[in-house]
């Protein structure tokens, strides 16, 4: 079952949505260009550790976290034949209705997204704490490093509270099915996600550091784009009812939602500036924003009123 738009999909908002999108894209790499300077030199003792026992726990954590993705991907994703559940709005008609996703096409939700820079990230800084045992490593690796780990933590938060507060309750109103969202894959891009990174931020080496703000806009921006191309080329689908571009309110609600991708941000700062003066308190945060933002059952007052999807 799904509903249509209450208004036509109007040009104007379309060709502003895409105006609002590019232009907060390059602003925002801008601005990153001009400021990421500031602050400490990238130090590898920093963010590697010096080389001992706990860089090693520090880079064996991070590539069994990269290898956990990539198994979620491979195995649970990507190569499982029983296909992903969504309900997407398709452009065409602009409905929602049930659709079963298999392989690739799996990874278009920005959910998944979110999963893979965590991967990468991992992947990236697990590689640079292991080079740490045969050399320094050059401070653009560090920088790379530390920069796609604060947009993967931000990504991270942003999921995890939109399927909290947003996904689950809209599809419990419908009535629909929503144990799928609890597979061992979903739990690794809603909730895992957010716990192994938060780990890093407070028990590990990484900080977010205040240029790096611009980040989250900068990566919920290439969302935007890409999911507007999928669903005009690709599968003909928004994933997520409220990227729609064409609605009289869709640049509001696409601008409001990179300015979320930036707020989560600042949650990362806060937590890192936290942890310079108290490592203690700093994880009393940590705690406390992965039981707001994470869920791993069904709510006690979900009860399914739909069949399933065929």
């Amino acid at each position: 079952m799904g509903g249509k738009h209450l208004e036509l999909p109007s040009k104007d908002s379309t060709n502003l949505s895409y105006f609002l999108t590019v232009s907060i894209l390059i602003l925002s790499v801008i601005i990153y260009l001009l400021f990421y300077q500031i602050g400490d030199d990238f130090q590898s003792e920093r963010v590697n550790g010096q080389g001992g026992i706990f860089t090693l726990f520090l880079t064996l954590f991070r590539l069994g976290c990269a290898y956990l993705v990539l198994h979620t991907v491979t195995f649970w994703m990507v190569k499982n034949p029983v296909p992903g559940v969504m309900t997407p709005l398709f452009r065409i008609d602009s409905i929602s209705r049930p659709y079963r996703s298999k392989g690739f096409e799996r990874l278009v939700p920005f959910s998944s997204w979110t999963m893979l820079i965590f991967g990468v990230a991992m992947l990236w800084n697990g590689i640079s704490s292991a080079w740490v045992f045969f050399a320094t490593p050059p401070e653009f690796v560090l920088h790379f490093g530390t920069a796609i780990y604060a947009t993967a933590f931000s990504s991270a938060v942003l999921t995890a509270t939109i399927v909290r507060y947003v996904i689950l309750p809209a599809q419990m109103k419908r009535g629909e099915d929503i144990y799928h969202m609890f597979l061992p894959h979903e739990q690794v891009m809603h909730n895992w996600a957010l716990i192994l990174l938060s780990c890093e931020l407070v028990l590990g080496t990484m900080s977010i550091r205040l240029p790096m703000i611009v980040l989250g806009l900068t990566y919920g921006a290439i969302y935007l784009i890409f999911a507007e191309l999928w669903a005009r080329f690709g599968g003909g689908y928004y994933v997520y009812e409220f990227i729609d571009p064409r609605p009289k309110e869709g640049p509001f609600l696409l601008v409001g939602l990179m300015v979320v991708c930036l707020l989560s941000f600042f949650v990362g700062l806060f937590i890192s500036y936290v942890k310079e003066s108290s490592t203690v308190l700093a994880l009393g945060l940590v705690i406390i924003l992965i039981s707001l933002s994470t869920r791993f059952g069904t709510p006690t007052e979900y009860v399914p009123t739909l069949a399933r999807v065929d």
